[in-house]
């Protein structure tokens, strides 16, 4: 069991040694910058790519709905209520 936690400790401290040594290189920098510059770039083009929805200037103008609504029901609706 001593062999297999020194074993387990040995890798440990190797596998950090190696994951802090290629995090920092600067080899590993310049490819990650190069990656996140070409998804930049990637991206301003799909967004070029999506057409614009046209609307109107003026959305606050006013739309008369009342067709859709029938209003002898909500009548009936608040006299019920003024009964009680």
């Amino acid at each position: 069991m001593n062999y297999f936690k020194i074993l387990c400790y040995v890798l440990f401290i190797c596998f950090s040694y190696l994951i802090i040594n290629n995090y920092f290189s600067d080899e590993f920098l310049n490819k990650k910058k190069l990656a996140r510059e070409n998804y930049i770039s990637f991206l301003e083009s799909e967004i070029e790519k999506i057409s614009i929805i046209k609307s109107q200037k003026n959305f606050k103008k006013f739309k008369d709905n009342s067709k859709y609504f029938k209003i002898d029901q909500e009548k009936e609706f608040w006299n019920l209520l003024r009964t009680k």
